[in-house]
Parts: C-alpha cells; structure tokens; sequence
C-alpha cells in the first residue's frame, strides 16, 4: 500500500483527494478506516484502477502515525 499526503478533504461533502502519480486519487469518508482525515494527513492508501475519465478510487486509506511517518522520511528522505 502505498503513502501519501492528504490534498483536500470536505467534511460536509465527505470526499477528498490523495496526492499520488500520475494524477491524484479520490476517496470518500466511507474508505477511511480508523481516525477521520484531513488535509496535510498522512495515510496508506490502496486504489483502484480509474474508470473511463475518471481518477482512481482509493478502496482503503488509514491514518499514518506521525511518529511513523517521521521514521520513513528519516529513513528514505522526503520525495
């Protein structure tokens, strides 16, 4: 699964949209699983492959523990 930065989130649409290549990945409130996100939030997401002109849909996106995410940047640098 891979890691990411939260773009957007609107909490009264819930919908937001992963930072990914070549072009960004939608969610819904309902593929989070534990803590709610927000913008600038890490997360592991998986995706599904985009439909006609659409963008990929994450099928699951789960908060990344600060402290985690502090660890894999120390590790691997920033991208």
């Amino acid at each position: 699964m891979p890691i990411s930065v939260v773009l957007f989130y609107n909490d009264q649409h819930r919908y937001g949209f992963i930072k990914a290549e070549p072009c960004n990945v939608f969610f819904h409130a309902s593929a989070v699983e534990g803590q709610p996100v927000k913008a600038g939030d890490a997360v592991r997401y998986e995706a599904a492959p985009p439909e006609g002109k659409n963008s990929p849909r994450a099928l699951s996106v789960r908060l990344v523990d600060a402290e985690a995410m502090a660890e894999i940047e120390r590790v691997f640098g920033t991208s």
